[in-house]
Formats: structure tokens, sequence, C-alpha cells
């Protein structure tokens, strides 16, 4: 059969015809002449009810052949205007008389293109009763093939806006992790620049921020939560910026006005953070890592719940790595004291939901 190939073409990858046109049924349904959707198997799958009128067809044609529906073949029909359409990729107009039906009308065929594609065309039905097309019909098909064709341009014009908010949005998701990475750096260079005042210190706020990640994993905190705790752990002594080294350093117990002074650094470190909005949620960890469940904490000496939970998982993991790391005024006491003097404090000193969750990530590390 001439142009055989075509009967047997394959839609264009992406966007199927049956999805491109699927927002068109409101238009055709309110053109006062018979149209429908064909698509190049001569599938109909889409119509409007003046076709099924003017073929005197109860129903849809959906799903049926468009050779069935409009010739009453069993076949595609010589000039068949579906394939003259497809090959030339061009408008086509055919004069048809239907024995069956005593009628005589044009089939006016536009083709359908997806993707620089023809996957199907539209029909359209001018009934002309044995006469030529009147001006009135005439300039009904034309307007509708201009609304096809502005249709088309919508589409493409969608797509290109679609594509470059999505290309937008890859630049800005790039750009935010730059920062992201930036901003992370910039909170390891404040890390070092603490480590480097003292050798006492170095390494500290890492085991200190790795103790309370695990501690809020294992308490089943909110995953952004447990992410600002590590992120509080790494910065809860930068308060230590502004405190004088020699008593950092210094080998003999601190005296009462030198303990005040070392006391203020939580503080201290929530003033120098306090401008860095990314880190707002963060402050009031660092700034009440040092206060206890009884009151007698610093700086505001909170009670219980009133300390927000960020801080007390950071007192419990503070407390520990500082009983388990050597000072210059005294050895470290050890795992087991530390461990005493947290069992000792439950519920005094450190919170013992917080306490607890910390028993059990030892208890698992040691397996």
């Amino acid at each position: 059969m001439k142009n055989a190939a075509l009967l047997n073409s394959k839609q264009p990858p992406g966007d199927t015809l049956a999805e491109h046109v699927k927002g068109w049924q409101v238009l055709i349904d309110s053109l006062p002449y018979p149209v429908c959707v064909v698509d190049t198997a001569f599938n109909i799958i889409m119509s409007n009810r003046a076709m099924a009128d003017f073929f005197d067809c109860s129903g849809d044609f959906k799903e049926r052949k468009c050779y069935e529906a409009l010739h009453h073949s069993d076949r595609p029909v010589e000039n068949c205007p579906l394939l003259k359409s497809i090959k030339t990729g061009k408008s086509e107009r055919t004069r048809i008389y239907e024995p069956c039906l005593k009628k005589t009308f044009f089939l006016n065929t536009s083709p359908v293109v997806i993707n620089g594609n023809i996957s199907g065309a539209v029909h359209s039905i001018t009934d002309i009763a044995g006469g030529e097309t009147s001006g009135e019909n005439g300039g009904l098909i034309e307007i509708y093939s201009n609304t096809i064709s502005e249709l088309r341009d919508r589409a493409l014009y969608a797509q290109r806006g679609r594509d470059a908010f999505l290309n937008m949005l890859e630049d800005i998701s790039e750009s935010y992790k730059e920062l992201k990475d930036l901003f992370l750096k910039l909170v390891r260079v404040m890390v070092n620049a603490l480590d480097a005042k003292s050798p006492w210190t170095k390494g500290h706020s890492e085991r200190v921020s790795m103790y309370a990640e695990q501690i809020a994993m294992e308490m089943m905190i909110d995953g952004e939560e447990v992410k600002n705790i590590k992120l509080a752990g790494l910065l809860h002594d930068i308060g230590k910026i502004g405190t004088y080294d020699y008593l950092l350093d210094k080998p003999g117990k601190l005296t009462r006005e030198e303990f005040e002074i070392v006391k203020k650094h939580p503080a201290q470190g929530a003033v120098i953070l306090q401008e860095i909005k990314q880190l707002k949620d963060i402050i009031p960890y660092i700034r009440f890592h040092h206060e206890k469940l009884d009151g007698n904490g610093y700086p505001d000496r909170l009670r219980g719940d009133s300390i927000p939970l960020g801080a007390r998982i950071l007192h419990v993991a503070d407390s520990f790595d500082s009983m388990t790391s050597d000072r210059p005024y005294r050895p470290a006491p050890g795992i087991d004291y530390a461990l005493s003097e947290l069992q000792k404090y439950r519920g005094i000193q450190f919170d013992h939901r917080v306490v607890d969750a910390f028993l059990r990530v030892l208890a698992a590390r040691r397996k």
C-alpha cells in the first residue's frame, strides 16, 4: 500500500499526542462544526458532539478508526488526507461525497507537530451540500487553524520557559552548595583559631561535636536539629577566643576571680556569633551549655526544662570530654571516673534522658 510505512509510524520520544492535546477538549467542544483529533495510526483520540451529529452517530468517535467513522471503509481511502498531510507536513483539504449519508463535505486536515515530528492531525468538516465552502465556514476554518497554531506556539514557549526555569534552579542549587561549603569552611577556621590558642583544647570541639551528634541521634531528634547540635558542638567554646591565654594554660587551680573570667565564655560566644543569621538557632545552645538542671550553672542560672535541649546535650558531651582529657592543672581522670560522675549527677546537674542516651551510645561503641 502506498505510504504503508506511515501506518506503523511510532510516536516521538517524550510527549505523546494524547498528552499534548488533553487540554483541547473544551476548545473543540466550543466549535460549531465537526472536529476530531487523530493519531498517525488513524485512531480518533478526541472529538466533539458536532462530529457525531454530522455523521448521525450516537456516542463518541473516540478509539474508532477515522476511515471507519468518516468514510465507512475498513482501510484508508485512496488519497487519504491524513496520509497526505503527514507526508507534506501541510494542511490538506479534500472534497468528499459520502453516498450512505448523501452528503458532500470538505475534510480539512491540519498536522499536529510534537518535538519536531508529526504525531497526528486535526480533522474538521465543512458541509458544503454540493457547493464550495462558504465565506463564513472558510473563515471559521482559518480561525481554527490559527488557534491550533497559537496553541502549539504557546506549548513550545511554555516548554522553553520550563527548561529555563529548571536551569535557573540548577544554578541556584549549585550556588547554594558553594555558599554552604564556604560557610562550613569559615566555621572550621574559627574552630582552628580557638585550637591554636592552647594545646590543651586542641581537638576538644570536634570531639564534643561528635558526642553531641551521637546523643541527638540516639534520642531520635529531627535530622535538621541534629545538624544544628553538631554545629553548636563545634562552636560551643568559641567565646574562649576572648579569654586570656594564660588562664587556659595555667598549670594550677584558677582563683575565684580568674574562674569568673573563664565563666564569661558562653555569653561571649553568643555575642561573637549573633550577627551571623545562619547561626541564630544554635546561639542559645552555645550560651547555655554550662547551665545545670538545679540552677547552679552559668551564665544565667537557668533550671530544668528552661535550658534548651541542645544545650543540655552539649553539657553532657562537653563534661565527658573534659573528664577524659588532660588539662594543664591535672591529668585526665579517665572514662570510669567520667561515667561515675555522669551517673552521680544524673537529674541534678545533667538531664537524665541525655545521660541515658549517651550511656547507650558508649555501650554500643564498646561492643
